[in-house]
């Protein structure tokens, strides 16, 4: 005997909230711990998933999801006021999962599980929309006669979640789920690519649906067969259209080495420490690209090397390494623009095995983290007069293409060869000009596509001076420098989190209160590079 339509929502209720209280409880705890790793997520997911159906696949279906609801409707397999209550309730349960998760394990930057994406948004939505397509597939398959009960259903569609996780989860997190994406983003109050995440799923569910139906069901009659056949084809139509959208804006980026709303920490000595605060590598890349709303973070550390020696405060060189780790976690990236070598340079013979052993370690470092990795070629400068120098600036480039192979990471090379003019009075460092004229050359090398070709007209365009947009965009970027730098660097930290802690440690809480300040900043550099790009 089936259950009355507010018992059978009460159980969707109570299978949404588990499912996000639990999956994304992995990726939060994994973010946190570390512990858990990318398989472990994406079981957690599948087995979420398999052991819910078990529980309530009998009371309400399990559908857990506003995708399978609708699809279900369309193809009626279930009435239309019942998938609406059915939706009501998956985001109901899918928002309070998410508050659970907020006040047990609070908002940090995983944003309680929301789902983000690192592809261009028409490659996203592709992505979104084939996964859920395969899963509704799988759905209709298992939810067909006597195989509904059986062992047979947890089992195959907890296992197609786990593998679609193992491999979309990098690309967009794997929601094919609305509510599971709604839920997240309502309680952190991170609502980027929402749209996509609301949408593409629907469509995927549907189109994967009508195509079971179509390919399993014989018609009646030949106008039922020609109106099923008319609707898939207006579904499948739509879905290459937008997918081929998709593609075309990743063939058109496919040799760029950033992607749409990257995060980028840049490491490093002295060297990228000085490009602060009027960054004008930032300049230049979000004025070459302002839609990709880029995010970047400066943890350049002056005399740092590759061992992190600089960074230590009064312990050893693992404590240094330490803090550096915990510099790149409090900048949240997804890639990671790894510059070293100017210091290295002078004793690099000497040194050679131990520095391409903890660059090795750098590299693992960011890569358990799921932060994508280029390796930036040093540049000579003329004022080191160190004997070795020079050969040791080669040797050290030698090496980054020795790691860039071993473990297929980009690699930068630059070819800058400064006049005087583009460089500080010891000429140990690039002026304004010298870093604006280097940032023009990486900026085309990291942004590389069809839309931005032109070598000589930028760097024209970078000589011609500084209008009032492009200024405002250097200060706007100075303000958010600066913040970040209080925020994970801050000057007094001997007092806050050290061993004079009791003389001002109860002020270490404004430290965290800096994020805000810094997403708004980065926001404010957004609308600014907006009208530079458009000036």
């Amino acid at each position: 005997m089936q259950l009355s339509l507010f018992r059978r929502c009460v159980c969707e209720v109570i299978g949404t909230y588990c499912l996000v209280l639990l999956g994304c409880g992995a990726m939060v705890v994994e973010s946190q711990t570390g512990l858990l790793t990318h398989v472990g997520v994406a079981t957690v997911w599948g087995l979420i998933v398999l052991t819910m159906i078990y529980s309530i696949g009998d009371l309400s279906g399990a559908h857990m999801n506003p995708a399978v609801s609708l699809a279900f409707a369309i193809v009626k397999r279930l009435p239309f006021p019942d998938a609406v209550a059915y939706i009501l309730a998956q985001c109901i349960g899918a928002t309070l999962g998410a508050a659970s998760l907020l006040i047990v394990l609070g908002n940090d930057e995983m944003k309680l599980g929301a789902t983000m994406a690192t592809l261009p948004d028409g490659s996203a939505w592709a992505v979104e929309f084939m996964m859920t397509a395969i899963l509704m597939w799988i759905v209709m398959g298992v939810s067909t006669g006597a195989k509904e009960k059986s062992i047979t259903a947890g089992l195959a569609v907890g296992a197609t979640i786990a593998m679609e996780a193992f491999v979309a989860g990098p690309l967009t997190k794997a929601s094919m789920n609305p509510a599971r994406s709604l839920g997240p983003a309502v309680m952190s109050n991170h609502y980027d690519l929402l749209w996509l995440y609301l949408t593409a799923p629907f469509v995927g569910a549907i189109a994967g649906a009508l195509l079971y139906q179509f390919v399993r069901v014989e018609s009646d009659s030949e106008t039922k067969e020609t109106k099923v056949n008319e609707k898939l084809a207006t579904v499948v139509v739509l879905t290459i259209g937008l997918a081929w959208g998709g593609s075309v804006a990743t063939a058109d980026d496919s040799k760029a080495l950033l992607r749409p709303n990257d995060r980028i920490a840049v490491i490093g000595g002295t060297f990228v420490e000085r490009m602060q605060p009027r960054d004008e590598l930032e300049a230049a890349l979000q004025t070459q690209r302002p839609d990709w709303k880029l995010s970047l973070r400066n943890l350049g550390w002056s005399g740092d090397t590759v061992s992190a020696i600089a960074r230590k405060r009064f312990e050893t060189i693992e404590a240094g390494q330490a803090r550096r780790i915990a510099d790149i976690e409090a900048a949240d990236p997804t890639v990671a623009l790894v510059w070293y070598g100017q210091s290295e340079a002078g004793d690099f013979q000497e040194n050679a095995d131990a520095y391409q052993a903890e660059l090795m370690r750098l590299v693992d470092d960011l890569q358990e983290r799921s932060i994508r990795v280029v390796l930036l070629t040093p540049v000579s400068v003329p004022g080191d007069r160190r004997p070795n120098y020079e050969a040791g600036l080669e040797a050290f480039t030698t090496m980054l293409r020795d790691v860039a192979r071993a473990k297929s990471l980009a690699l930068v090379e630059l070819n800058w060869h400064p006049t005087d003019e583009q460089l500080v009075e010891d000429r140990l460092l690039p002026s304004d000009l010298g870093y604006r004229q280097l940032a023009a050359q990486l900026s085309r090398a990291l942004l590389a596509s069809p839309e931005h070709p032109a070598t000589a007209d930028q760097d024209d365009i970078l000589e011609a001076g500084e209008d009032s947009s492009r200024n405002a965009l250097l200060d706007a970027i100075a303000r958010k420098n600066a913040f970040f730098f209080h925020h994970y660097r801050p000057q007094n930290e001997t007092y806050l989190f050290l061993f004079r802690k009791h003389e001002q440690g109860n002020n270490a809480v404004e430290v965290e209160q800096f994020k805000p300040i810094i997403q708004a900043a980065d926001e404010a550099i957004w609308k600014a590079a907006d009208r530079a790009s458009s000036s």
